[in-house]
C-alpha cells in the first residue's frame, strides 16, 4: 500500500501550506534531534525514554538556541530560573523546525506576558490552569518506572524492626505539623517512626525542630541521590508528605510506584493530582466514609489535618481490603503515568505537527427513519438471590457484529437496581428485529465486576443523588471475531472501573441463541479473561486481528506479570489492543507483552487542539478492514453550540501500519441533534461501540460502495442507528492518493 501526499487538504494549522501551494511537511522520524530548552527535573525519566526508542536528546540548559536547523524545539519552563524570555523567543522566530511550549504547573504567567505573543506550533501542558490558552495539548506528569519491591530486603539493610510497623516522613519541606501528629499517635501506637531529609542543612534545621519540641524519632535518614529515597520507601508500610510551597509534583509522583501507601497533605493533592480531581466533576464522594474517588483510583490518600490523618493511618493498617486496593492502584497510577507513556505523548505531538494527519470533512451519517431501534422493556425481569429485578431501565452503548448474515447487537442494560449487564438483539437486515432474548447473556459474575458491598454503594448513591444510579456491572461490550472465539472487551464497574476481556467460541454463541434457556446458562458459557490492567482505572477498548504472529514467536509463554493479563492464545498473533486512559488513545501489540516490558501501550490519539473533539476521545467500534486500511469510528467530546457533547469521528490507519494516523475526520459525521440524543439519561450523547458492514460479515474487506451500520447509544437511554458508505467516509482526497 503506498500514500502518496502531493495534494492541498484542510489543516488544522495554516503553515503547512508553503508559498508554492505545497504541504510542508517534516518528517519526524529516530535519530532526529529533540532540542530541549532549559530542564527540569520531572522530564529524566521521558528523555531517558526518548534516547532508548532512538532519538537525540541535546539540552540547552541556557536557554538559549544551539542549532536552528533542529526539526523540534521544546522550551521547557522552570519557575527556579531567571529565563531570558526576550532573547530566547527573538531566537525562536529564526529557527527552521517548529517550536513547543511546555508550561510549569506551578508557573502563573500574567496574559501579558511575552510568551503568549509568541506564534508557538503547540503548547503542552500536564495540567488545565485558568491562564492557558485554550488551544493546548495536555499530557500526564510522568512517574518513574515502577518498582518491584523487596521489604524483607530493604528492612534488613537499614536495621528496621520487623515486628513493627514502620512509617516514613518527607521532610523536605513542611514537616513540623506532622510530626506533631506523629508523636502524639505514637504514645498510643507502637511503630517505627523515619524522618528523611536530603541534605545535611535540613538535617540541622530537623534535629534542631526535634529537640526543641522534645520528640523522640527512631531514625533519621540523610540521602541525596534518588534511590535512597526510594529503597527507604520500599523498606516501610507508609509514606507521608506534608505542605510547602517548594514541593514540586515530581517529588509526589516519584513515589507513586514504589509498592506503599503514600498519604499527601490535601493542597499537594488538589494541585497536582488536579486532572484525577476534575475528572469525577464533583461527584468525589464515595460509600467509604472519607475516601475520595480520586484517592481510590490514584492509590493516594489525602490529609487536612490531624484528625484525617489518624483517621487514615488507622484505615492502611487495619483495612486490609482498603489497604490492596490502594497498592493496586497506586502502581496502575505509575504505570499510566510511565515514561514510555508521556513519552510516546510527547512524540505523538511532535509528529502531529511536523507530520500531521490529512484532515478534510466527509460526509454525514443517515439516521435511520424509525429510530430510536428499540428501547428498554420495563416487562422483562430476571429472579437472583430471591429477588425480581427489572433488568431494563436504560438500553445503550452496544457491540456488534455480523456473522452469517446476521447482526447480532450486544446491548448494555441498566437495571432498576443500579447494575449493568448486557442484551442481545439481532437482525437479518440490521434493521428489522429477528430477535431478542428476554434475559441477559453475560452480567456480573467475579469479584472484579462488582463492588465489595453493593449495599453500602446503593445506600450512598440514593443520599448522595436521591436514586439508585450505576452500582456496579458490565459495561459497553466491543466484539471481535479471532480464529472462531467472539471476543468481548467490556468496562467491569467494581470498587475499580476496569477494563475486562471475554470470550465464547462460535459455535456455542450460535447455538446459544438457539437453544439457551436463560442467564445462568448464557453468563457460564463465557470464558473470563479477567481485568487486562489491574486495578488501572480503564475503558474504551477494542481489540483487532492485524497479523498471524511468526513462528519464531509462537511459544505462548511470557514473562510472569501481575498487572498485564490476556488470553495467552493471543500472544501467538500481533492483536492490537486501542484503550483510553485520559486524554489519549493507547495502542499495543499483544505479541509485544512476550518481548518487552510493555505495560499500557503508547499513545495512539489525543484530542486535538481547536477541533470538535477538543475535550475527550476514545474508541468506538473495533475498526473494520477496507482496502484503503483501518477504519475506526471514535468518539469525541467537545463544546458546541455553548454545551459539552459527545460526537463520532473518523480515522484511518494503513493496514500494515495500525499506529499511523493518516486521516482523521475534520467535524464529527454524527452529532447530537434529535431529540433522543439531546435529552435522556445523559444529554447530548451520541456514543457507539458497535459498527458492522451492512452487506458483508464483519471479518471481510470494505470497498468504498460498501455500507456500515452504526449502532449507537442516543442520550444513555435509548438505542438508535445510522447508516453511510465506507466512500462517503474517506474523502476522493485520501483514496486517490492511496493505492
Amino acid at each position: 500500500m503506498i500514500f502518496s501526499l502531493n495534494f492541498i487538504s484542510y489543516l488544522p494549522w495554516n503553515d503547512k501550506i508553503d508559498k508554492g501551494g505545497r504541504i510542508a511537511l517534516m518528517v519526524f522520524t529516530k535519530g532526529d534531534v529533540i532540542n530541549i530548552i532549559g530542564f527540569n527535573e520531572f522530564l529524566t525519566p521521558v528523555v531517558n525514554y526518548w534516547e532508548e526508542e532512538g532519538y537525540k536528546v541535546e539540552i540547552s540548559y541556557d536557554y538559549r538556541v544551539k542549532d536552528k536547523r533542529n526539526k523540534i524545539f521544546l522550551v521547557v519552563d522552570n519557575p527556579k530560573t531567571q529565563v531570558p524570555w526576550r532573547i530566547l523567543l527573538e531566537e525562536l522566530k529564526n529557527v527552521e523546525g517548529k517550536t513547543l511550549f511546555l508550561n510549569h504547573p506551578r508557573a502563573y504567567k500574567t496574559p501579558d506576558h511575552p510568551v503568549w505573543k509568541h506564534h508557538w506550533d503547540g503548547i503542552i501542558a500536564f495540567f488545565w490552569e485558568e491562564y492557558l490558552p485554550k488551544n493546548i495539548y495536555l499530557v500526564n506528569f510522568p512517574s518513574y518506572p515502577v518498582m518491584e519491591k523487596h521489604i524483607t530486603e530493604s528492612r534488613d539493610d537499614l536495621g528496621i524492626p520487623k515486628n513493627k510497623k514502620a512509617i516514613l516522613v518527607i521532610a523536605d519541606y513542611s514537616f513540623e505539623n506532622v510530626l506533631l501528629y506523629l508523636a502524639e499517635l505514637k504514645k498510643q501506637e507502637d511503630f517505627y517512626l523515619i524522618v528523611f531529609v536530603s541534605t545535611w542543612e535540613k538535617e540541622v534545621f530537623l534535629r534542631e525542630f526535634l529537640k526543641k519540641k522534645g520528640i523522640e524519632v527512631d531514625r533519621v535518614v540523610v540521602g541525596g541521590v534518588w534511590y535512597d529515597e526510594l529503597q527507604l520507601v520500599s523498606a516501610v508500610d507508609l509514606v507521608i508528605v506534608d505542605g510547602g510551597k517548594n514541593v514540586e509534583p515530581f517529588h509526589v509522583y516519584k513515589l507513586v510506584g514504589c509498592g506503599t501507601p503514600l498519604i499527601i497533605k490535601d493542597k499537594i493533592f488538589t494541585n497536582f493530582l488536579y486532572n484525577e480531581v476534575i475528572k469525577f466533576d464533583g461527584k468525589e464522594k464515595t460509600e467509604i466514609k472519607g475516601i475520595t474517588r480520586t484517592e481510590l483510583t490514584t492509590g493516594v490518600m489525602k490529609f487536612k489535618d490531624k484528625d484525617e490523618l489518624f483517621y487514615k493511618t488507622n484505615l492502611i493498617f487495619t483495612n486490609e481490603h482498603l489497604r490492596n486496593l490502594v497498592l493496586g492502584t497506586s502502581r496502575a497510577f505509575a504505570y499510566a503515568h510511565s515514561p514510555e507513556r508521556v513519552g510516546s505523548q510527547f512524540l505523538f505531538i511532535f509528529k502531529d505537527i511536523l507530520n500531521p494527519p490529512i484532515y478534510v470533512p466527509s460526509k454525514k451519517a443517515v439516521r435511520y427513519v424509525n429510530n430510536p431501534l428499540f428501547k428498554a422493556r420495563p416487562n422483562v425481569y430476571l429472579n437472583l438471590r430471591r429477588k425480581k429485578i427489572a433488568w431494563e431501565k436504560l438500553v445503550y452503548n452496544a457491540g456488534a457484529i455480523r456473522i452469517g448474515g446476521t447482526i447480532y447487537v450486544f446491548y448494555r442494560a441498566l437495571g432498576e437496581d443500579g447494575v449493568s449487564r448486557i442484551g442481545l438483539w439481532w437482525s437479518k437486515d440490521g434493521y428489522t428485529q429477528e430477535g431478542r432474548l428476554d434475559y441477559p447473556i453475560f452480567g456480573p459474575k467475579e469479584s472484579y465486576e462488582m463492588p465489595k458491598n453493593p449495599e453500602q454503594r446503593r445506600r450512598f448513591h440514593k443520599r448522595t443523588f436521591g436514586m439508585i444510579r450505576e452500582i456496579g456491572g458490565t459495561e459497553d461490550p466491543r466484539l471481535s471475531l479471532i480464529d472462531g472465539n467472539l471476543y468481548m472487551t467490556y468496562t467491569a464497574y467494581g470498587d475499580v472501573v476496569q477494563l475486562a476481556l471475554a470470550k465464547i467460541p462460535v459455535e456455542v454463541f450460535l447455538k446459544g441463541v438457539k437453544s439457551f434457556k436463560g442467564y445462568e446458562e448464557w453468563n457460564n458459557a463465557w470464558v473470563r479473561n479477567g481485568p487486562i490492567f489491574k486495578y488501572l482505572e480503564d475503558k474504551d477498548a477494542v481489540l483487532y486481528l492485524v497479523e498471524e504472529r511468526k513462528e519464531e514467536y509462537s511459544n505462548g509463554k511470557r514473562a510472569e506479570d501481575d498487572f498485564v493479563n490476556v488470553f495467552p492464545e493471543l500472544l501467538d498473533k500481533k492483536v492490537a489492543l486501542i484503550h483510553r486512559i485520559p486524554p489519549d488513545m493507547q495502542i499495543l501489540y499483544t505479541d509485544e507483552l512476550k518481548k518487552r516490558s510493555i505495560k499500557v501501550g503508547r499513545t495512539f490519539l489525543m484530542p486535538t487542539p481547536k477541533f470538535w473533539d477538543s475535550i475527550k476521545i476514545g474508541a468506538g467500534a473495533p475498526p473494520l478492514k477496507t482496502k484503503y486500511g483501518w477504519l475506526h469510528i471514535y468518539h469525541g467530546v467537545g463544546d458546541w453550540m455553548g454545551k459539552k457533547a459527545y460526537g463520532l469521528g473518523v480515522v484511518l490507519t494503513p493496514l500494515d501500519e495500525p499506529d499511523k494516523i493518516i486521516y482523521r475526520s475534520a467535524e464529527p459525521i454524527l452529532q447530537p441533534e434529535e431529540i433522543y440524543e439531546v435529552e435522556g439519561w445523559g444529554p447530548n450523547v451520541v456514543f457507539t461501540c458497535g459498527v458492522v458492514p451492512k452487506n458483508k460479515d464483519s471479518n471481510e474487506i470494505l470497498d468504498l460502495d460498501d455500507e456500515i451500520l452504526i449502532y449507537y447509544g442516543g442520550a444513555d437511554e435509548v438505542m438508535a442507528l445510522a447508516e453511510i458508505k465506507v466512500g462517503d467516509l474517506l474523502p476522493i482526497e485520501i483514496t486517490a492518493n492511496i493505492y
